[in-house]
């Protein structure tokens, strides 16, 4: 029987506390976790809802890396249709260099179509908006330059100086509640 492996789900729910005391209440955590051999540190992504005092899943894991030597990291999820695709490609690539290629990606649209509304986005916009999304995020993390044409997204010849640690990419973690979206 191959051996179990233990991970951390995280979302960083607001509390009475100072919000750097909170951030740094939650870095010695995961810290702790590194140091207990734990698996992998993922980090939900919510926004206006005190489930999520870290809207920006890539700042708050940028210090995790620096904060810790072994333990895999990632977004779960990065919610494509909230992102400029060619913005994000250059913060996985900066994450997975920063995080020495422990960086796992975790990529969705969103449940919750009041954070989306938020944003001025149509949740029934968002599964195609995230299909796009993540074919512009594989184009640009494997290629040399990003061209893509679609209804959302639209780039011609981008030279992509940022290339991942990991190739073609870091590991995919792809979130869904149904059976439709399962490619």
């Amino acid at each position: 029987m191959a051996g179990v492996e233990f991970g951390v789900f995280d979302w960083v729910d607001w509390r009475r506390v100072p919000l750097g005391q909170l951030y740094e209440e939650r870095l010695r955590l995961v810290e702790a976790a590194d140091a207990a051999g734990f698996y992998c540190y993922h980090l939900a992504e919510h926004h206006a809802t005190p489930l999520g005092m870290t809207p920006s899943p890539s700042v708050f894991l940028a210090a995790v890396a620096q904060r810790t030597r072994r333990i895999h990291l990632g977004p779960l999820v990065y919610l494509l249709p909230l992102y400029s695709p060619l913005r994000l490609i250059g913060e996985i690539c900066m994450l997975d260099h920063l995080s020495g290629g422990r960086l796992e990606l975790g990529v969705g649209r969103g449940v919750s179509p009041y954070e989306l509304g938020y944003h001025g986005l149509d949740p029934a916009a968002s599964r195609a908006m995230f299909q796009e999304a993540l074919a512009v995020l594989v184009a640009g993390l494997t290629h040399e330059q990003l061209t893509y044409e679609g209804k959302y997204y639209r780039y011609e010849r981008v030279p992509m100086e940022l290339q991942p640690r990991q190739r073609p990419y870091p590991a995919l973690w792809y979130a869904t509640s149904n059976l439709e979206s399962v490619p």
